[in-house]
């Protein structure tokens, strides 16, 4: 049955667009916070899908640190319709500064969260724990001179997304400045 899933279960980098990435986000402090990225932002404005407008609410409730990465006056929430497909929910996050093991959980939990949300509040555990996610993270490292920007891609079962969150960042090299990042986002804090 495993071998079922295989096409479920993977992780891979993801292309952060800097421009969705909200300057608060940019510029907080490293720590444990997490924070709900835009589906995509326009003109300075974050546009999430509107079944996550609780989701914050609710994984503060359960001991979650975690925050809109847009401003409530600079986010607006899109409505979607249509048919479901394979995939039950996406949420991207940022992590601003090292993954630790209680980061890594409440990763799952928002993940978890949003697959509830996605199938219903209704749904038995099992059934959200067999639901296939995506979670899409931002981390988010800064230095001095500029915001390095990694992204990762998960798309599992969400019984699995810890694991193999786990798994993915234990295989990583550390968070290096690449040359065309590095040139292509240019000086940090310059004046716009």
């Amino acid at each position: 049955m495993a071998d079922a899933n295989s096409s479920q279960k993977n992780d891979t980098s993801w292309d952060v667009p800097r421009a969705d990435i909200p300057v608060r986000v940019l510029t907080a402090e490293a720590g444990g916070r997490l924070f709900l990225l835009p589906d995509k932002t326009i003109d300075g404005v974050g546009i999430y899908r509107d079944d996550v407008a609780g989701l914050v609410k609710t994984l503060r409730h359960n001991g979650i640190d975690i925050d809109f990465a847009s401003a409530r006056e600079d986010r607006r929430y899109l409505s979607e319709y249509g048919a479901a497909g394979e995939i039950v929910g996406i949420i991207a996050l940022a992590v601003v500064g090292n993954y630790t093991g209680d980061l890594i959980k409440s990763i799952a939990r928002a993940a978890w969260q949003r697959a509830r949300t996605a199938i219903g509040h209704g749904s038995s555990p099992e059934e959200v724990e067999s639901a296939i996610v995506t979670v899409r993270i931002a981390e988010i490292s800064s230095t001095d001179q500029e915001a390095i920007i990694r992204g990762l891609e998960v798309t599992s079962p969400v019984a699995d997304v810890e694991r193999i969150l786990r798994s993915a960042i234990a295989d990583r090299r550390p968070t290096e400045p690449s040359p065309e990042a590095s040139d292509a986002a240019g000086p940090e804090g310059a004046p716009e």
